[in-house]
């Protein structure tokens, strides 16, 4: 009595918590010992079938006895196989069994069924499409992971987690969780995992427009993949380097990889290979091969690919003559080019919206928590109680805070992604639009045009083709434009050279203005930066009117001599 007469109130109730906390420690160890249970052999032998051979495991597991899971801890381990299997097999997790598997083993504390069940469980939000709760559970996966935990099961949770952040265009952190990922398939010196590893890496590498990485990465890959039987593998990581090459402009090389392995491919990547077909066959100019291939896209591809297709059927029509067909193309191409924008506008608004729901689901779950906790404490003195709520409730807040910062980052991060997706994706569509605008003009014009609008037609033409092939023009080819000029618009050089004195480089930005060129294409075509021929376009305004105007009003002269 006197100890505790000498003692203050704060250390009365930091001994009370403090007391409180061993008894928890000491019950929860003697649960873990009590807690200790051995799993019948034939989970046990189902388990080591589910890597090598799942249909194996899906079929033991099929005809496992009542008898062997009367336990609950058997039953529950039983159904994690059962998702184990199917996950192999690459099916579809059915149901939410994951969830009850989950909270169990958290409750019964087997740390190796736990972590295999947070995996799986991570996987069904894949399934769902919910990326945040995904990364979480292969978090929680990794954490509970230790020496003891094969090298081929975490090298499935960085892997996973990797492409996760590539799907959310967070570049640097899915080029961490890949990296990792190789280096326990290293260990295990596993090829076939490691020319994956390989190839997602370099997948990396060439959004990151660092082609030299990306190709050695690639090449290292398929070297790989030669010792292998896995012909799909084989044939992606040649795709890859197909696009790699076409993306240096290494037309022969991408053909010679094309011919030789991917003349036959499976269903799931024919779309992006008879994409890539129709970009060497466009490049070496064989148009019946670029036609057969369109043709394939339009029954296999995706919207994307459908659109380059539609794009080189229209050229393709274009040239024949066949003006009927090029109309039908264009209305095709304007409806494929709408769904294009639909699908991207809405994948960016998905991926916003995920993270907005992992926020309020946060949120939730921390309240859920706090009224568990409370309620289980009932029975306990009330001064402990209240002493170790105080504590779990300022670990929650600090964990609460530093998880808002991490989705908060996360957050303004995909906005900024998705709003400069915004703005390179309208940007595309005016050009496109301008493009079928002079295609229609085209087409009128061939209907029944003048001499001086076929004239016109034919400097179209010329402009368009190095436009499209991002080459500026040769001198014989403005020679042979400002002929036209002078006469579809006798008159315009004395104008512009004589009164006002511009001298032939902007006389020649001058005409391409008055053809009603977009600034972009411009720049292409005088081999110059869209932003100097901007600054240009102001400069010839205040050379001929002595005073400063914009580039727009500069073009709003031009276009009206």
């Amino acid at each position: 009595m006197d100890i505790m007469s000498r003692l203050s109130r704060k250390q009365i109730v930091a001994l009370s918590v403090a007391a409180l906390a061993i008894a928890v420690i000491a019950i929860a160890a003697i649960s873990v010992c009590c807690s200790h249970h051995t799993y019948p052999r034939e989970l046990v032998a189902a388990d080591s079938l589910c890597e090598s051979n799942p249909d194996s495991a899906e079929a033991l597991l099929h005809r496992m006895p009542d008898s062997v899971l009367a336990a609950k801890p058997d039953r529950m381990y039983y159904d994690l196989l059962r998702i184990k299997a199917s996950n192999n097999l690459y099916e579809p997790q059915k149901d939410s069994t994951i969830f009850r598997i989950v909270d169990f083993f958290e409750r019964y504390g087997d740390k190796e069924r736990l972590c295999q069940a947070y995996y799986y469980q991570g996987k069904y939000y894949v399934q769902h499409n919910d990326a945040p709760q995904a990364l979480k559970c292969f978090q929680e996966a990794l954490d509970m992971s230790d020496d003891n935990t094969p090298l081929a099961f975490k090298s499935k949770i960085y892997s996973q987690s990797g492409t996760i952040f590539l799907d959310q265009n967070l570049f640097d952190e899915a080029l961490a969780m890949y990296r990792r990922s190789f280096q326990c398939d290293s260990i295990l010196e596993d090829t076939v995992n490691m020319a994956h590893g390989l190839r997602d890496m370099a997948q990396i590498y060439r959004h990151l427009e660092k082609n030299d990485s990306c190709g050695i990465l690639l090449n290292q890959a398929y070297t790989l993949s030669e010792g292998s039987d896995n012909i799909f593998l084989k044939r992606t990581i040649v795709l890859s380097l197909v696009s790699s090459y076409l993306a240096e402009d290494k037309v022969n090389e991408a053909y010679r990889l094309y011919s030789n392995n991917l003349m036959e491919v499976e269903e799931m990547i024919q779309s992006p290979t008879y994409a890539s077909a129709v970009m060497i066959y466009d490049k070496l100019g064989k148009s019946d091969s670029v036609y057969k291939y369109c043709n394939k896209i339009m029954s296999v591809g995706t919207p994307s690919a459908k659109q380059l297709a539609l794009e080189n059927l229209i050229d393709y029509y274009s040239v024949k003559g066949d003006l009927g067909k090029v109309r039908l193309l264009l209305k095709k191409y304007k409806d494929m080019s709408d769904t294009v924008r639909v699908m991207n506008t809405s994948e960016t608004v998905m991926q916003m919206h995920s993270l907005y729901n992992y926020n309020l689901r946060e949120r939730e779950n921390t309240r859920l928590k706090f009224e568990a906790k409370e309620k289980s404490f009932m029975f306990v003195l009330v001064a402990m109680a209240l002493g170790l709520l105080c504590a779990l409730m300022f670990y929650q807040r600090e964990r609460g805070k530093k998880n808002y910062m991490r989705i908060k980052f996360m957050h303004e991060h995909l906005e900024q992604l998705y709003k400069s997706s915004c703005r390179q994706y309208e940007a595309s569509l005016d050009l496109k639009e301008k493009e079928i605008a002079g295609l229609m003009k085209k087409i009128d014009c061939l209907n029944g045009g003048s001499i001086e609008d076929k004239e016109k037609m034919r400097v179209y033409d010329m402009l368009r083709n190095r436009i499209r092939t991002n080459q500026k023009l040769t001198d014989k080819m403005w020679e042979d434009i400002l002929l036209i000029i002078d006469r579809v618009y006798p008159g315009l050089r004395v104008k512009l050279m004589g009164a006002y004195g511009l001298d032939k480089e902007e006389f020649k930005i001058s005409v391409l203005v008055k053809l009603d060129l977009l600034n972009m294409e411009i720049a292409t075509l005088v081999c110059k930066t869209p932003g100097a021929v901007t600054q240009k376009r102001a400069a010839i305004y205040k050379k001929i009117f002595k005073e400063k105007g914009s580039s727009k009003d500069f073009d709003t002269y031009i276009k009206s001599l």
